[in-house]
């Protein structure tokens, strides 16, 4: 035996759980250890440093593709790490649909990841990873379908720049499912005529909910804030069919994000709440 094997059950680090093991959250991963989150966008990548108490002490960004950026800051990641342990956002070449009816068994939480298959039946696509998220109220599941040659391409960029993925996931999923258990419970939330909006950097989700029930659902991932078209096309369908009681929920990846400055102005005429709070996006990953 090592002498780092014997420090590390004398001081119960063997008993801790694998940096890359989902089945538990980012803070019992890294008790009192720093840590990074990086969010892969269009273009685009942001990060989060965490210090030893699992809180944001610095964010960054810069533009380009994963493997130029990762080339660039690679080393500053790893410094601000253990051991090179960090965590993807994966930002693109992902969508989101409603599925109803999908198995529940217990397990289910590992047969998504282990075999999807079981799990979805026809709806499977070996090219795909996939994440659920199962609505409380009824039979309806929000699924998450990404791209698997992007997450392979991913993790050889990080082994390439003496990094591995602690975890590979959707920040809008991850930020969209936090939305939508606040909703759940919310007692007076949850009866309502819901339009909730959720916004990463380039990604946008919006799922409309009536008395508890997710009913319809649009998602689009690699568009710029900019292209006003793009976003009408998910928008529109759900301000269209909105009325008096229809109340509006938004949330951002930052308190100042794009999509809120130029698109809530436009919805002044509704009832519009903006729920995103500093640091959103790498909040809610670093606790989940």
């Amino acid at each position: 035996m090592e002498f780092k094997d014997i420090k590390e059950v004398l001081t119960f680090a063997a008993f801790r759980p694998e940096a890359d093991n989902p089945k538990f959250n980012w803070a019992q991963r890294f008790p009192k250890r720093k840590s990074v989150i990086v969010n892969i966008s269009r273009g685009e990548c942001s990060w989060a440093y965490l210090d030893k108490k699992n809180e944001v002490v610095d964010v960054g960004s810069a533009p380009g593709e994963f493997p130029e950026v990762a080339g660039d800051m690679g080393s500053a990641w790893h410094a601000n790490t253990e051991d090179g342990w960090i965590g993807i956002s994966l930002n693109n070449r992902f969508i989101f649909t409603l599925e109803h009816n999908l198995s529940r068994k217990k397990g289910w939480e590992d047969e998504i990841v282990a075999n999807p298959k079981s799990i979805l039946g026809s709806k499977y696509d070996r090219t795909k990873r996939y994440a659920l998220h199962h609505s409380p109220e009824s039979s309806a599941s929000l699924l998450l379908s990404a791209d698997e040659s992007m997450i392979k391409a991913t993790e050889e960029t990080l082994r390439a720049n003496n990094l591995r993925a602690a975890r590979v996931c959707s920040g809008l999923f991850a930020m969209t499912a936090n939305l939508l258990n606040r909703l759940a419970a919310d007692p007076n939330l949850k009866q309502q005529d819901l339009i909730v909006i959720t916004w990463n950097n380039g990604a946008l989700s919006v799922l409309r909910q009536r008395s508890g029930q997710w009913q319809d659902l649009r998602c689009r991932s690699g568009i710029s804030v900019s292209d006003e078209n793009a976003i009408a096309t998910v928008l529109k369908p759900f301000i269209d069919k909105a009325d008096a009681k229809t109340r509006i929920l938004f949330m951002g990846e930052d308190k100042k994000n794009d999509f809120a400055a130029q698109y809530l102005p436009k919805l002044s005429t509704m009832n519009v709440s903006d729920v995103t709070e500093d640091n959103q996006l790498w909040n809610i990953l670093a606790n989940g």
